[in-house]
């Protein structure tokens, strides 16, 4: 379920280029690159950074009913955490080269998997080749926060009792206006909007306000969840408002589970 509690209890996931290059220096954390799918690594990563891919450890083969990327066990993530010689109690950053939504996938997971030092390189590689020279120490993370999961059966059984939200892009949340696009109800909330125009998560303030507008603090107990084509950039969403006391659930099947039924509701936006 969704809980909205103080900001000063909780902390986000996020940290600097150069809180990161400090760590290195220090020795004290183990950094991973996410790649979106089997690719290579990019030719300059993080130094001593651990190659993963988004599909083969952070998601089970997709069908129909679960989506594109569905969820491993936590099980199988701990197996291959522990094959990596990954500390299941130690620090660990995670990165991606594109728009950091399949850095936030890796976090969502290795933390639901029971890993609570996990946090997410802010900006990506593009950030760690452009970092500064100021030295800022990794600080201890609050306990990890409890993130939760949602599937197709729960959502449908009883639509008007969550609170929805699309991190998809706008133009693919509306469709052609014509043929479903959405889930029923849910709100238009891209990924994107939670960053600036590096790619880095937006200041506090102007979260809390974004959150604000909408309507994340208001009086409402239904569950917030957190969807998208896959559940990727849901988890993106799902970070970025993790120190704003807002505890989103995530809706892995997403888009890609809720259409492969031809009767299930759907929405279109309007003409």
């Amino acid at each position: 379920m969704s809980t909205v509690l103080p900001a000063s209890d909780t902390v986000s996931p996020f940290i600097s280029a150069e809180t990161l290059a400090a760590a290195l220096a220090s020795g004290s954390v183990t950094v991973v690159y996410v790649a979106p799918d089997a690719g290579p690594a990019p030719a300059e990563p993080v130094p001593g950074s651990i190659e993963t891919a988004l599909p083969t450890h952070y998601a089970e083969p997709g069908d129909p009913a679960r989506g594109r990327l569905p969820l491993p066990t936590p099980e199988a993530v701990r197996r291959w955490t522990a094959e990596a010689g990954l500390d299941p109690d130690g620090d660990i950053v995670v990165y991606d080269a594109a728009n950091g939504s399949a850095a936030a996938r890796a976090w969502w997971v290795l933390t639901w998997a029971g890993l609570p030092r996990v946090r997410i390189l802010d900006g990506g590689l593009a950030a760690w080749a452009a970092r500064g020279a100021d030295a800022v120490h990794l600080s201890a993370l609050a306990p990890a926060p409890e993130l939760s999961t949602i599937d197709t059966d729960a959502i449908a059984a009883d639509l008007p009792a969550y609170r929805l939200f699309d991190a998809r892009t706008a133009a693919a949340h509306a469709g052609d206006g014509k043929q479903p696009s959405h889930l029923p109800g849910a709100v238009s909330s891209p990924a994107g909007i939670w960053q600036d125009a590096n790619g880095r998560l937006l200041p506090f303030a102007q979260r809390q306000a974004l959150a604000r507008k909408l309507g994340l603090f208001d009086d409402d107990e239904r569950p917030v969840v957190a969807y998208c084509g896959s559940g990727v950039a849901a988890a993106y969403w799902i970070a970025a408002v993790q120190d704003l006391g807002v505890k989103p659930a995530l809706y892995a099947g997403s888009w890609s589970a809720w259409s492969s039924d031809p009767a299930r509701l759907a929405a279109a936006a309007p003409a």
